[in-house]
């Protein structure tokens, strides 16, 4: 069992939102406004773990049929795109984690690439009694994980530890300040209560990074998770045509974020100050 522990306040009850993968629970989201942090109120007892198992949890799971091939597709064009960020941080010589690596796709892809990348997911390696890297690392990647970290403020002590002084931390994140998430209120399918645990923003992560040494070197869109989310809020919904909703509310949301650079995920990157 994950043991989940909060240092955030109950300032303002944002909403309440529903568990649409598994159990069909409410969990209330509150705003801690000393750190600009969302967070999702679990009860003492909460079995973080249990809300991961099962098979429509996309990330752990691999998904058959028509949608599976849009994942698919979708996920390599996502695997160039992300590299070709990256490759101006890294050279041959570098070490990197990604950490909640899920199904290990993109470090193996990386590897590739001449890259060399160990994996490590609390999920599905939580036996495991080490991270597989006991040398210090140059690079650590969290593609859409510190939300669902339960013990944040450890959990990112022992992954600074072993990044290097002049390292790179590489944070995608929903952002709750995107269109789509204005739309869709609390059926945003990225709010994923319980798995996500801290609801982030441009500024809050930034503050969080910031309270850790880090700066901001550069931020970049994930265009394709306004089509993915809105897809998935539209079947929260109960749409009728959840297809036609994901490409008109996803094309809209990336338009609108070419001005308000709200965009529904982003990439950050961070080096030590």
């Amino acid at each position: 069992m994950f043991h989940v522990k909060h240092n955030l306040n109950k300032d303002i009850k944002v909403l309440k939102a529903q568990d649409h993968v598994l159990t069909g629970e409410f969990f209330n989201i509150y705003l801690d406004s000393n750190t600009g942090i969302f967070w999702t109120s679990i009860k003492k007892d909460h079995n973080h773990l249990k809300y991961y198992m099962s098979e429509k949890y996309i990330p752990h799971s691999n998904k058959k049929g028509f949608f599976g091939y849009i994942y698919s597709v979708s996920q390599s064009i996502m695997f160039l795109y992300k590299r070709n960020i990256l490759k101006k941080y890294l050279s041959p010589k570098c070490h990197i984690l990604d950490y909640g690596s899920g199904d290990g796709k993109f470090a193996d892809y990386l590897n590739k690439e001449g890259f060399k990348t160990s994996k490590y997911d609390p999920i599905k390696d939580r036996l495991k009694k080490t991270q597989e890297t006991d040398y210090q690392l140059d690079m650590i990647m969290l593609w859409h994980v510190l939300e669902h970290i339960p013990d944040l403020q450890n959990t990112m002590k022992s992954l600074i530890f072993k990044l290097e002084n002049k390292g790179t931390f590489v944070i995608a994140l929903p952002n709750r300040d995107s269109l789509d998430s204005k739309i869709f209120k609390e059926k945003w399918a990225a709010w994923d209560v319980p798995r996500h645990l801290y609801h982030f923003n441009h500024d809050s992560i930034i503050k969080l990074m910031n309270s850790y040494g880090f700066f901001l070197k550069s931020k970049h869109p994930l265009f394709l998770d306004a089509f993915y989310v809105s897809y998935l809020s539209a079947k929260i919904k109960k749409s009728k045509f959840p297809w036609l909703q994901c490409l008109t509310i996803g094309v809209v949301s990336n338009l609108f974020a070419l001005f308000s650079k709200q965009y529904s995920s982003s990439i950050y990157i961070f080096k030590k100050i």
